[in-house]
């Protein structure tokens, strides 16, 4: 089922004012949302250049999206304001003097000095503006870094309309909980939904590891279906979207093997943090969901010659005393998911365009881009599905994110 954050109720006056009176940095981490990921060190108030202490900035391409300015509180001195906060909350999160902090302001809250992300801005927009009207996330990973280069969530939401303390900022917290569409929800990371055909490759992959298929272009052990689906190769039944093909594969590898495959690439790992928490993405009780980061992470690892890198958010963070801290949990190393002829094979199969899937429900789009400077990334884009009809709404997103991706 999918996985959602726990709505919060706004505070009352009594509880607002016993929260500001307990915080003594400009945050809280309860209020608003859970920590989702340990603490980083703390270290002494960061200067700003007028001389006046601030809040930590967390930043985008070297430039800070967040900032702060004067609360009037005594307590709690400053409150945190936003640059383009719609396009990057689902990067930041949101800090609050009223209802806490999540994501990266809070994982942070205790940091004096820059947190450096790994986002590029051009892809960040592109995947907003093609999810602009829609319920869905998008999510791309450089494939020999494990860098997040987008992380969007839609719809989104301003996280300046309530940094602070007052009537108007405890009735723009109201609105959003109470939203139908849960803006406040990071779709990204944090909502595993059914995945449909887009676990076909995974399913491709298992049949591959096992020597089932020589190659993507060896034709389907069984009928298959009709049309561009009778005895299609992997290739073939990719591209077309054959369900009946996929369907007696998994059964000819074999439930075991197709899970072991599947938790290799990252299905039902319980606790991953890139640094916010990731929701688990299943397979093997039930129906299958992922979260668009998991597909991402599937799609880099057939790009990455079968070896798994990251993910990662951060980059660097820089304190107030020049001090640099690596983001914890990372390894350089990575590790091998599947060998590296099946991950060519199926590079090779996915090399004419992105695969796209749907449902009533849902649509998923998949893909590898080449960036400009060379860069290979894992794309995946999920999209709520109105109707099955017409081009699935994941597909133009992907087809944005490609055209600011070769600039």
């Amino acid at each position: 089922m999918p996985t959602t954050n726990r709505r919060r109720a706004a505070l009352p006056v009594a509880a607002l004012m016993t929260l500001l009176a307990a915080c003594a940095t400009g945050c809280a981490s309860g209020g608003g949302a859970e920590e989702e990921a340990p603490k980083a060190q703390s270290t002494p108030q960061q200067k700003t250049k007028e001389g006046k202490e601030g809040l930590a900035d967390i930043l985008v391409a070297g430039r800070p999206v967040t900032g702060s300015k004067p609360s009037g509180i005594a307590k709690a001195p400053y409150q945190r304001t936003y640059t383009d906060g719609e396009l990057y909350a689902a990067v930041t999160g949101f800090r609050s003097l009223a209802f806490g902090a999540n994501g990266l302001e809070s994982i942070y809250k205790d940091t004096r000095g820059t947190v450096e992300t790994t986002v590029d801005p051009a892809l960040q927009r592109a995947a907003a503006e093609g999810l602009r009207g829609r319920k869905g996330a998008a999510v791309a990973l450089d494939v020999e870094t494990g860098r997040i280069r987008a992380l969007v969530s839609a719809p989104s939401y301003d996280p300046s309309v309530f940094s602070g303390a007052t009537s108007a900022d405890k009735g723009a917290w109201g609105e959003l909980d109470k939203n139908k569409d849960v803006p406040l929800l990071n779709r990204a990371v944090r909502q595993a939904v059914p995945l449909g055909g887009a676990f076909h490759v995974v399913v491709a992959a298992a049949a591959l590891e096992k020597g089932l298929y020589a190659s993507v272009d060896t034709p389907a052990h069984g009928p298959g279906g009709t049309g561009g689906c009778a005895n299609a190769s992997i290739r073939q039944a990719l591209r077309n979207g054959c369900d009946e093909v996929f369907t007696a594969m998994a059964t000819e590898v074999g439930p075991d093997a197709v899970r072991s495959t599947a938790e290799a690439f990252g299905f039902n790992e319980k606790q991953l943090d890139v640094p916010v928490r990731v929701s688990e993405s299943t397979y093997g009780d039930g129906e299958t969901t992922a979260t668009p980061l998991q597909m991402a992470r599937v799609m880099a690892v057939i790009g990455n010659g079968g070896k798994q890198i990251g993910p990662r958010l951060v980059d660097r963070i820089v304190h107030g005393d020049g001090s640099v801290q690596k983001p914890t949990g990372y390894t350089a190393a990575g590790r091998q998911v599947v060998k590296q002829e099946t991950a060519a094979q199926l590079r090779s199969a996915l090399a004419s365009g992105q695969l796209t899937t749907r449902t009533d429900k849902n649509a998923w789009s998949v893909a590898l881009l080449r960036t400009a400077d060379g860069h290979l990334l894992g794309v995946a884009v999920h999209a709520d599905e109105a109707a099955p009809s017409g081009t699935a709404p994941s597909a133009p997103v992907v087809d944005r994110m490609t055209k600011a991706a070769t600039g």
